[in-house]
């Protein structure tokens, strides 16, 4: 676990990777014990046959898993360490985390228990390969492998990041490289260590609050990670969210490229103000020589955005903007074809391999056009470029297909179709060898592409193409969904509770009760109960309350009434939410609710007034529910008022058995429901 300011972050060490870290104020010497481990056969399963690797809070063991023949490592925590709650609830989060994300680009953990001696252990993943520490230690790395590792580690974030898991700890030093399928370059990211993990997202919870007992790992103001590649809002202690991964990226790719970090200095905190202030130095000032195209340096500059918001949106944009200046550099020869992905490639596209870089086919008998299109692999460590032939006849395809296009444009350039040859009376449109301009895409195919993208998790790119269509896109359903989708998922609530309001102007007769539309539903709540919360955003929590109590008719009324008296807001934090709907269901519009909220509210408006109540227990009969029932059952104990003999009841006049037939009809008539 890196701890606060890490102080030597990329200093050779013996520590294994991903093996979890102290701080040093808490960290106590090493101890000899955990090596009689090696021997043994441990939770009935894993027999340990060696340390690969030992640190002041625990050791890495290679093991067998005795029923499966299969190697894997075994993390075991020092059985000292189990009196810290903070490091135990650490490694268990560790061990969450990398057992949800299940990707290929992450080490998985399959199993996490205890030792006779209170220690922890996990078991994961065995890879065998080289840290991308020990890579760049060699030089830095040729621009198509710098770009094909990028890549992968992209993946593996799209996929941690779309279950709500923040690495917030990403380094050469926690990336691992093995063989694979053909690939020497085969991105294992591992160490979730201090990983920002809402278990309630991974357990279908309520993701917004921590549950009864549950620790806060990480206080405000607090800075974990490692300060080289370090975003500038986690150097300031401040929320983070999954751009901040983004921006340890761009320093990693930085480093690949340049063979140094963007920011260096002896001191950590002059380092940490340089990661909040100075901007990105020139990769010309760093390594004068390096092949680093001029888009290549704009997307890590994107990356390493001081303000989180002019970052790239997520993950899967960052994997498209890569594939399509690898695609570009691959064209015109910059990285050699090997690594030019496949024709409209995304990372997992691949059944057999998630970085969409599969086994290079046998092209032998192949027209160039087709060889062009079939994927292929960075050759194996040893072997040349030359040792097949399958790169020329790719390079050859992509410039006959580049021929082509420029001679395509040219003819609609100068003046449209070819004239008509005049003996043959046949227009070149149709004859069959004529080249065909496909006409642009309509709106509703970039509607449903752009919609598509978001689908797939690719929210940034949807919203650029749904915004850059203007009224266009305007007034559709779909539309102001797929938006109020993409909106939540890259942290802009803001924007999201609007779309909500579009929805049902764009269908007025929407069924808010649907299965389909609780979502629309749980979000506004969630977002309304945010009230008075120092890191909520005003104009959201605004938005939302705007539509409680208005556009979204009865059912936002019903909601409202819930944070006002039922369970939504009394939960601890929301006081403040619950106050004020409480003052804003009381002077709502009575002929906007459901007859059975609108007695309800009445009820709780008459308080102690005896002469209010009766007059509402007929309707309270025939249209309460269980809110109502829920009001009036407290009303059946006397409310005394004054002193002594003068003593009074002031709902005695519904005492005398009518507040109890009430009571009991509206019972009867909910139990035949």
């Amino acid at each position: 676990m890196a701890g606060p300011a890490d102080e030597k972050p990329n200093a050779p060490t013996a520590t294994p990777k991903g093996l979890v870290r102290a701080p040093a104020s808490v960290r106590p010497p090493a101890k000899p014990g955990p090596k009689s481990l090696i021997g043994s056969t441990i939770s009935e399963r894993y027999k340990i046959e060696r340390l690969l690797g030992e640190g002041g809070m625990g050791a890495v063991y290679q093991a067998e898993h005795t029923l499966m023949r299969k190697r894997m490592a075994i993390k075991v925590l020092h059985p000292e360490m189990t009196r810290l709650p903070e490091v135990v609830a650490r490694f268990e989060r560790e061990a969450m985390a990398a057992a949800h994300i299940d990707h290929p680009h992450v080490v998985t953990a399959t199993d996490f228990g205890k030792l006779e001696d209170g220690s922890f252990f996990l078991a994961l993943e065995f890879v065998e390969g080289k840290s991308l520490r020990e890579v760049i230690a060699l030089g830095r790395l040729e621009l198509g492998r710098a770009l094909h590792i990028g890549r992968q580690i992209a993946a593996a974030l799209s996929r941690a990041h779309a279950l709500k898991i923040v690495h917030r700890d990403l380094k050469p030093e926690n990336v691992m490289l093995v063989e694979r399928d053909g690939d020497p370059d085969f991105v294992k990211v591992l160490d979730f260590g201090i990983a920002k993990v809402q278990i309630g997202e991974l357990t279908a919870g309520d993701v917004s609050q921590a549950g009864p007992g549950q620790p806060v790992l990480t206080q405000a103001g607090m800075v974990y990670g490692t300060p080289e590649y370090m975003a500038p809002e986690q150097a300031l202690g401040q929320p983070v969210d999954a751009r901040a991964d983004l921006y340890a990226l761009g320093c990693i790719v930085y480093e690949m490229l340049c063979g140094v970090r963007p920011f260096d200095a002896e001191s950590k905190v002059a380092l940490l103000g340089m990661q909040v202030t100075a901007p990105m130095p020139p990769m010309a000032t760093k390594a004068p020589d390096a092949n680093v195209p001029p888009e290549v340096e704009a997307l890590v500059k994107r990356l390493l955005a001081k303000e989180a918001s002019e970052r790239l949106g997520d993950a899967r944009e960052l994997i498209d903007g890569i594939t399509t200046v690898m695609s570009q550099l691959a064209a015109t020869g910059r990285i050699d074809a090997v690594y030019a992905p496949p024709p409209a490639s995304r990372l997992g596209t691949n059944p057999g391999i998630i970085s969409g870089i599969g086994p290079a086919p046998d092209l032998s008998g192949v027209s160039p056009t087709v060889a062009a299109a079939a994927p292929s692999v960075p050759p194996k460590a040893g072997e040349g470029f030359l040792a097949g032939k399958a790169w020329m006849i790719a390079a050859g395809g992509g410039l006959i297909g580049i021929l082509v296009l420029v001679a395509t444009i040219l003819i609609v350039l100068k003046g449209g179709e070819p004239a008509v040859d005049g003996e043959a009376g046949v227009s070149p449109r149709e004859d069959a060898g004529a080249t065909l301009v496909a006409p642009p895409p309509s709106t509703e195919q970039k509607i449903t592409e752009a919609i598509g993208q978001i689908d797939n998790g690719n929210y940034g790119s949807g919203i650029r193409a749904l915004e850059g269509l203007g009224p266009e896109a305007q007034g559709r359903e779909d539309v102001h969904r797929a938006l109020f989708t993409a909106y939540g998922k890259t942290g802009r609530p803001a924007e999201a509770m609007r779309e909500v309001g579009l929805v049902l102007k764009a269908n007025p007769a929407l069924d808010l009760l649907a299965a389909d539309n609780i979502v629309l539903r749980q979000e506004v709540r969630n977002t309304a109960l945010l009230e008075g919360q120092p890191s909520a955003s005003k104009a959201a929590v605004e938005e939302a309350w705007s539509l409680l109590t208005g556009r979204l008719g009865h059912v936002g009324l019903d909601d409202l009434y819930d944070i006002a008296y039922g369970r939504s807001g009394m939960a601890p934090g929301y006081h403040k939410a619950r106050d004020r709907a409480q003052r804003e269901v009381v002077k709502a519009d009575r002929a906007k609710m459901s007859p059975a909220l609108a007695v309800t509210v009445d009820l709780h408006a008459a308080g102690n007034n005896c002469g209010a109540v009766k007059a509402l227990l007929e309707r309270a009969a025939e249209n309460g529910d269980e809110r109502t029932l829920a009001v009036l059952r407290p009303l059946t104990a006397p409310r005394l008022h004054g002193s002594g003999w003068k003593k009074q009841d002031l709902l005695g006049c519904v005492h005398e058995g009518s507040l109890n037939r009430t009571i009991a009809e509206l019972e009867a008539r909910l139990r035949k429901r």
